[in-house]
């Protein structure tokens, strides 16, 4: 059995929308979906997972030769966008819709994914915890699901199907585990965050008063005012409205801020990985330091609190042309904080590869 990969059809796997195929049958896509093509990434990932099964069966002698290109096809690398720390809280300072305003609020602040944030309940909030600060408990996800694909999901993996909106929807709206089970943490809140989660809280006991017949709570701190949950889809459709409506902010996705509050607190803990880590609840090791066994509360807190004080007091203002002084000699050595500051100064590629480093 022989096996030779030509450019011309890694170039059509290249351009085959996800979803194109399901169990061998080709299936009827939206212009939309077609436009959601396989990444270098997905592909690289297929080839290294069928060079795995065919190095064992040639081990096994099931066959006498692996039959793939002997090379994965490369995985293309594209920049990701990420927001400085004035750039965050200037654009925080924006957003006028509160629900989005909290969910940006919570990325920016605590690193959180989309379905994190959505998947919250009122009583993962503890507002006593670590001596009055607040903590905020993530053990869930929420995410909307194909139909087909839930009914292969192990029912353990899923808390809760939401009802449909829509008659004949092929897709659900689910509150599941996470996938790894270093997403599983415990968060502590900022002073201005935690008075935004309280005035939040009450929003959603005014909600219910002022229409207690049409209001139907689903348990999920993340509301409409009528008490149904805020699915991913709407939360990206306000996000993007923000975005377009404020052209003067770099264009960057919701995950963005994610990767961008992990660069930030990165810098604002002088490197310290070990309790980035704990707060991002990244699953593989290799995205921030691939040795961290624990994460220390102790650290923890005190890098919520040099963010919060950090965080909120920024000066906005352009700052004044300074004039120039007479440079200093140069060092014999650098730094930790003088390395960090490096970081701050990267151009374009620079930080493209730091962001690939820290976030691949």
């Amino acid at each position: 059995m022989s096996y030779t990969a030509e450019p011309k059809q890694q170039d059509t796997l290249a351009k085959t929308p996800c979803g194109q195929y399901v169990h061998g049958v080709k299936q009827k896509l939206s212009d939309k979906q077609k436009k959601r093509l396989l990444s270098s990434t997905s592909i690289h990932e297929v080839h290294t997972l069928l060079k795995t099964a065919f190095s064992y069966a040639v081990e096994w002698d099931l066959i006498h030769k692996i039959p793939l290109p002997r090379d994965a096809p490369k995985v293309n690398i594209e920049e990701r966008t990420i927001w400085d720390e004035k750039t965050m809280l200037a654009a925080l300072q924006t957003i006028e819709n509160p629900a989005l305003h909290l969910a940006v609020h919570m990325s920016m602040i605590l690193s959180l994914r989309e379905g994190e944030i959505l998947g919250l309940q009122p009583s993962d909030l503890d507002f006593d915890a670590a001596d009055g600060r607040g903590t905020i408990s993530v053990n869930k996800t929420m995410q909307r699901a194909n139909k087909d694909a839930l009914e292969k999901l192990d029912p353990n993996q899923v808390y809760h199907t939401f009802p449909d909106r829509r008659e004949g929807s092929k897709s659900s709206l689910i509150l599941k585990k996470p996938k790894a089970k270093k997403s599983n943490r415990v968060l502590y809140m900022t002073k201005p965050l935690k008075e935004e989660l309280l005035a939040w809280l009450e929003k959603l006991k005014q909600d219910e008063q002022n229409a207690p017949e049409k209001y139907s709570n689903c348990g999920q701190l993340f509301r409409l005012p009528d008490g149904l949950p805020i699915a991913p889809e709407l939360l990206t459709k306000w996000y993007r409205l923000w975005r377009a409506e404020h052209p003067e902010f770099e264009q960057i996705v919701f995950h963005g801020l994610r990767h961008s509050s992990a660069t930030y607190q990165l810098l604002q803990s002088d490197g310290d990985f070990k309790s980035v880590q704990g707060n991002t609840g990244h699953a593989t090791a290799s995205v921030l330091m691939d040795t961290y066994a624990h994460t220390q509360d102790k650290p923890r807190l005190e890098l919520t609190e040099k963010i919060e004080a950090n965080f909120y007091s920024q000066d906005l203002t352009p700052a004044a042309p300074q004039p120039r002084q007479n440079e200093k000699p140069a060092a014999t050595k650098i730094s930790g904080k003088e390395i960090l500051e490096a970081i701050r100064l990267m151009d374009a590629d620079e930080r493209r590869e730091l962001t690939r480093v820290l976030f691949a």
